[in-house]
């Protein structure tokens, strides 16, 4: 039996005998089921989930609107119950306070140091 593969930009499935395969150099391999697939993937490095025209941006939308209508849902439901949040009054902020002066960094205070003179004795030539 033949292996049916999946597109891996659109995820179409592609029939035997048909497609291409993109090995990139650090062995990863690209099934592609037409040259569009190709270009958006490889020549425009275009991502499924992005792309309006693939499946993955289909899946990746309708559990976006499943999150979105069960938040609704569960609002509904708490409204309906009474269990709406109220609003509670703002506390007042505390008055700013003052920065204090800025004061001289650590190094400035240290005093270099005083650097004893080092007596070299010359090496013996020939050796």
């Amino acid at each position: 039996m033949v292996e049916k593969r999946m597109c891996n930009f659109c995820g179409d499935a592609i029939e035997p005998g048909t497609g291409k395969m993109f090995v990139k150099k650090d062995g990863t391999t690209y099934n592609l089921c037409s040259n569009k697939c190709k270009k958006n993937l490889i020549d425009l490095k275009r991502v499924p989930r992005r792309t309006k025209w693939t499946k993955r941006y289909a899946e990746l939308k309708e559990s976006a609107l499943k999150h979105e209508k069960a938040m609704a849902d569960k609002e509904a439901e708490d409204k309906k119950a009474g269990k709406t949040k109220k609003a509670t009054p703002a506390k007042k902020a505390a008055p700013a306070k003052k920065a204090a002066p800025a004061k001289k960094p650590a190094e400035a205070k240290l005093k270099p140091a005083k650097l004893k003179p080092v007596e070299t004795t010359p090496e013996p030539e020939g050796e």
